[in-house]
């Protein structure tokens, strides 16, 4: 059995999409669908839901259910290395996650244990080169927070020297690697490095909750939701022309 795993629906769907038979899986714990490709092959998609704790505990859930051979985690990222460019893809090598040094008040991201080496990257991306997509392998960094500042992205590569930055993958990983379940990742960018519409949502140590909350109302949220759905509909267009041209090999 082959697990897809997204974090939200929309991107579950681009999958979907191009299956036949879908329906939502009625005995699974989860939030769980399948279908079957063009070939007559099975797979289920997984909605894991947005963040680290949210997606581990679906993943270890989906597997318990019912263990796949492998996992292939798809959705959205934010750019890390300069070049990358909106609705580019990135076919993961590797992922591994920071979080804030406590004992810091000023923004210092720091290791978190682990580093998941991820599988199947050149297949991936050659798969995404046949579907004429603009795509590199390279790195992923996943986040507890929401990253918005350009100055945050442009730390976090030169110190982690990752291409992408998201909340689930290194989180995803380690749920699959306590299973000995191989794991590949192909995420597009919807917002890249010097891109500041999320920083509304960025996590700054130094602010009280009370603070946050007034930058957030006196932020333009109407323009930051009209940025979102912008730049993800580009993501999403890349991710739909990799998924077409992946699932017709299965």
């Amino acid at each position: 059995m082959f697990l897809i795993a997204a974090a939200m629906k929309e991107e579950i769907q681009i999958g979907l999409e191009f299956c036949r038979n879908v329906r939502q899986t009625p005995d699974a714990p989860i939030s769980l669908w399948e279908g079957t490709t063009c070939n007559g092959t099975q797979l289920y998609f997984l909605k894991t839901g947005v963040g680290p704790e949210k997606s581990a505990a679906a993943v270890r859930k989906a597997v318990e259910w019912k263990t796949p051979e492998r996992i292939l985690v798809v959705g959205y990222a934010g750019a890390l290395d300069a070049s990358l460019k909106l609705g580019d893809l990135v076919a993961v090598t590797k992922a591994s996650s920071f979080r804030l040094d406590k004992n810091c008040q000023d923004w210092n991201p720091v290791p978190d244990d682990g580093i998941f080496h991820l599988a199947d990257a050149g297949k991936l991306e050659e798969s995404a080169k046949n579907a004429g997509m603009n795509v590199l392998t390279g790195s992923i960094l996943s986040s507890s927070y929401v990253l918005g500042k350009p100055e945050h992205k442009e730390l976090l590569s030169r110190r982690f020297q990752a291409s992408v930055v998201d909340m689930e993958t290194a989180f995803i990983a380690r749920a699959a690697a306590e299973k000995n379940i191989p794991i590949s990742c192909m995420r597009a960018v919807s917002d890249t490095a010097q891109d500041t519409f999320l920083e509304p949502f960025s996590h700054d140590p130094a602010m009280s909750l009370v603070d946050r909350a007034g930058k957030l109302l006196g932020n333009g949220m109407a323009q930051t939701y009209r940025d979102w759905k912008s730049h993800s509909a580009i993501a999403k267009e890349s991710l739909r022309r990799f998924m077409e041209k992946w699932l017709q090999s299965k």
